[in-house]
């Protein structure tokens, strides 16, 4: 029997004096834990060490290394987590040549820099690696190693500065300078969170402090399903965080290019369990999906019996592995059978905005009166900022000082135009951001941007985005045309639409409206034609310009209507909509709450499970040849 040895570090409290603690790195490895559980491949045993704070000194991680990582025979699986800080030292005379930047990364141990104790140094890493005789090594390390200040200042960074200390030759394991000497070809797989001029964030995800890697890794793996390969499990986790507007770019590397192609772990993990499970208890109901799965620490949340949309339950406390419930009356469910149940109810998170300038005050207080704005929480940066210049003009951005949009603000509508299209936005915004925090749906649909000329699907860049460039002739630029295709890779037929949000704030159906697509079929969208790229009428067509179009997908076991997800271009009004008549289905119910944040029927007419994939699209104009 195959046995996946498993080294799970997490550190977020840290000895030295000046090192900052961090908040997330011990839900990361527990949420790596239980993923392990829940996907174990058949004929596949599972032996998981866990290190946590002041448990994870450098030695100890040596010596778990060595002892437990080092059980893993020629058939088995050997994984290494590290979620902590990292940092750099300067190469010494022995690593010159090894390192283009002349610096090379270290992981910071739960005592590291207290009372003279080291960092682990990646040449070491690489040498507790060459001792290992395991079939198949993975590394996992949410960590950075660039002591720059962060991008987004609100949120803690995996990072600290080098430490200014030297080491002695002595001080390395023994035989580490005679390894980096050699150069040995790398053994492992590696994932990283960040390229190594860059911070590794983490934030409160689904209602608990996460590594923003981790969590997109495991949210990831989770959708895509066993059959995911390194390679594909890396755009989806940079998808996933371009989407999030998180500036941070993960990485895979190997020294041999076949071990990318093949699934996580070498497979073995399988895919995720079909569906959350409702079951009686000590203590009470509950359901066997918690944080760790992805489902957010929030009120209001409820699940239902697949196909039997009366029988609902309330989650009434969200925990670390799985949720207490209370059936909805009038259901009196049976404390002997299990319940296979799905989604029914999901919050959505109104947009926080941020107002500076002459006249601030008033359109702060107009904000505080929207359904679907609010002022951003304390030592929190907003997701959306609003600057009134002095010349008279609003100018919107976002938390990176990316713009978005901006117009005159004057008149004595002004406050209230303001307030409709910051509305406006926050619908767009939940539009691109709605998920389902606990999909049964394992093998969902994808979205694959292929080249029309040669029908080959075209890859992301490093920050997970589909780059598109204008091309220049004798008669001017020329836009870019692509093809875009779904691909179901799952067992049953799925109810799709694919959205475009669109870089002036509209949502239209004009890609794929709506259609059934059957279990490992491709289908192509606007009928197989290619499909024109451009960039917005009011952008000048010139060297330099950019705009991002967002493609949503949604994939259901029943059909829904998708016209409350439409919206038109900003300062546009929305088109008038009738309500449907009698009880929704969640997607339903969901669209009407985005657009008007009322109350809607409770009832569900439909109790079934449904998913979501994103893509990026930034169309580019470079320097004229």
């Amino acid at each position: 029997m195959k046995t996946l040895y498993a080294l799970l570090v997490g550190i977020n409290e840290y000895q030295a004096a000046g090192l900052p603690n961090l908040s997330g790195c011990v839900n990361d490895v527990a949420a790596a834990e239980a993923h392990l559980w829940a996907t174990l491949a058949p004929g596949t045993r599972l032996e998981a060490l866990i290190l946590r704070d002041g448990e994870a000194t450098r030695d100890a991680v040596i010596a778990a290394f060595r002892s437990h990582l080092g059980q893993a025979g020629p058939d088995d699986v050997a994984l290494f987590w590290f979620s902590g800080h990292g940092s750099d030292a300067e190469a010494p005379d022995w690593a010159e040549g090894l390192e283009a930047s002349g610096r090379v990364q270290t992981l910071v141990c739960a005592d590291s820099r207290a009372d003279g104790v080291p960092d682990l140094w990646d040449k070491e890493l690489a040498l507790l690696i060459d001792e290992l005789d395991a079939g198949h090594i993975t590394v996992v390390l949410d960590s950075c190693h660039s002591s720059s200040a962060s991008r987004d200042p609100a949120y803690p960074v995996r990072a600290v500065p080098r430490s200014a200390a030297s080491r002695p030759d002595r001080s390395f394991l023994p035989g580490t300078i005679e390894r980096a000497a050699a150069v040995p070809p790398m053994r492992h797989v590696e994932l990283s969170a960040s390229r190594s001029d860059e911070t590794a964030q983490e934030r409160p995800l689904d209602g608990a402090w996460r590594g923003v890697f981790s969590w997109a890794l495991i949210g990831s793996r989770e959708r895509l399903g066993a059959e995911a390969t390194y390679h594909e499990l890396l755009q989806a986790v940079r998808a996933e965080l371009a989407g999030r507007w998180i500036q941070q770019t993960s990485g895979l590397r190997s020294n041999i290019a076949a071990e990318l192609d093949q699934p996580f772990l070498g497979g073995a993990v399988a895919a995720p369990g079909t569906g959350v499970q409702m079951r009686w208890g000590h203590g009470g109901w509950t359901i066997d999906a918690g944080t760790v799965h992805g489902i957010p620490a929030e009120s209001g949340m409820r699940v239902g019996v697949h196909n039997a949309p009366e029988q609902e339950a309330e989650i009434v406390e969200v925990r670390t592995e799985d949720c207490l419930v209370e059936p909805a009356e009038p259901w009196r469910p049976d404390r002997n059978k299990r319940f296979p149940v799905v989604m029914t109810s999901v919050p959505l998170p109104r947009t926080s905005v941020t107002v500076i300038g002459a006249g601030a005050a008033d359109l702060t207080a107009a904000i505080g009166r929207s359904r679907h704005l609010r002022a951003p929480e304390p030592g929190r940066s907003p997701d959306v900022r609003v600057t009134l210049e002095a010349g008279g003009n609003l100018v919107i951005t976002d938390r990176y000082a990316e713009r978005l949009a901006e117009w005159e603000h004057t008149g004595p509508d002004a406050v209230e135009r303001a307030v409709r299209a910051l509305e406006h936005i926050a619908r767009w915004r939940l539009i691109w951001g709605l998920r389902n925090p606990a999909p049964g749906i394992t093998a969902p649909v994808g979205i694959e941007i292929v080249d029309p000329d040669t029908g080959q699907p075209l890859q992301t860049d490093e920050h997970g985005e589909y780059v598109l460039r204008y091309t220049w002739a004798r008669t001017g630029w020329k836009a870019p045309r692509i093809r875009i295709r779904l691909h179901n890779s799952g067992a049953v037929p799925l109810f799709c639409v694919l959205l475009d949000l669109t870089p002036r704030f509209a949502a239209t159906r004009f890609l794929f409206g709506g259609d059934f697509i059957g279990p490992g079929v491709t289908v192509y969208c606007r009928d197989r034609n290619d499909i024109l790229v451009q960039l917005p009428a009011d952008v000048p067509v010139e060297p330099g310009a950019f705009a991002r179009d967002r493609l949503k997908l949604f994939a259901a076991e029943r059909t829904f209507p998708t016209r409350p997800y439409e919206l038109p271009v900003l300062h546009r009004r929305l088109p008038g909509r009738r309500k449907g008549l009698g009880a929704q289905g969640l997607l339903e119910r969901l669209g009407d709450q985005i657009m008007y944040r009322d109350m809607v029927d409770a009832g569900l007419d439909s109790a079934y499970d449904w998913t979501t994939a994103e893509a990026v699209v930034k169309t580019v104009v470079p320097s004229i040849p």
